[in-house]
């Protein structure tokens, strides 16, 4: 009789901890879920920027070959992107 009451236990124990895991598991599968639909946007908005950034490529390269000799103005386009260093100021006596 006595075996019998910690089967009981035993089993009632573990139905509890199977539930409270089997909760968490569904909570969590929901969190990962929204964090994956997140990712998928964000890959979706990144493929398109880099169309975009293909496309301003080109007409860069189009921009140059038009130009022909005057690459210095191409430099003087990517230069305003980079930042060009200033030059040190002289210092005041």
């Amino acid at each position: 009789m006595d075996t019998l009451i910690h089967a009981d236990i035993f089993f009632f124990v573990t139905t509890i901890a199977v539930v409270v895991v089997g909760a968490a598991l569904t909570v969590l599968i929901v969190y990962l879920v929204g964090v994956l639909q997140n990712a998928k946007r964000i890959s979706e908005e990144f493929r398109a920027e880099t169309v975009l950034l293909r496309q301003d490529l080109a007409d860069l390269r189009a921009e140059v070959r038009r130009r022909g000799a005057e690459a210095g103005s191409a430099m003087d386009w990517i230069g305003r992107f980079v930042g060009m260093k200033k030059k040190p100021r002289s210092k005041k006596k």
